[in-house]
């Protein structure tokens, strides 16, 4: 009894969401990304301009969650989570993961301990500044091949260029910030 129970109201419920059009698990990670800029919002502090940008599109992630353009709002969210981790200054380096060997992370549980990407050491300062370089390459060409239209894209792509040399850290997130910005106007 509770089977065909339960059953009947999972297929209710799909019927439901088939009805509505509405994809709950999209929804769910705008909802999600928005709680989490808002989180940062609240403490954050930093560079001015940075955070005006970051406070717009913070704004346009929750037009989009209402207009229920939920891919969009997610796209959007990210992009002011990158724009307030750049307003808050340079990323620092990491301390050095251990090489082999088993590690835990309680996010994605157990793992080999092989973690590449940005650790302090040798060259550290080479391999982000060379990251950067190629973040902003690839939005400059995105901006161009996708024929963006939105301003605050470009102008986070030339202020990413502008910040190449001295400050490759926020250059890199830069970047990223109008690579999603990129991707919440085209959709994909």
């Amino acid at each position: 009894m509770q089977r065909t129970l339960l059953g009947t109201f999972l297929l209710l419920v799909a019927g439901l969401a088939l009805a509505q059009g509405v994809d709950y698990r999209e929804a769910a990670r705008a909802a999600s990304a928005l709680a989490r800029v808002q989180a940062v919002a609240q403490g954050a502090g930093g560079e001015a301009k940075l955070l005006a940008w970051a406070k717009e599109v913070q704004a346009r992630a929750e037009k989009s969650y209402e207009a229920k353009a939920y891919f969009k709002a997610t796209r959007e969210a990210q992009a002011a989570l990158f724009l307030f981790r750049a307003a808050q200054g340079e990323p620092k380096a990491q301390a050095p993961a251990p090489r082999w060997g088993f590690r835990w992370a309680p996010h994605m549980g157990l793992r080999h301990g092989f973690a590449p990407g940005l650790r302090q050491g040798e060259g550290w300062a080479a391999r982000l500044a060379a990251r950067a370089q190629r973040a902003v390459d690839r939005a400059e060409k995105e901006l161009g091949y996708y024929r963006g239209q939105d301003a605050l894209v470009k102008e986070l792509v030339a202020e990413a260029k502008g910040r190449l040399d001295k400050e490759p850290g926020r250059a890199f997130l830069l970047a990223r910030a109008a690579l999603a910005l990129i991707s919440a106007e085209r959709g994909f």
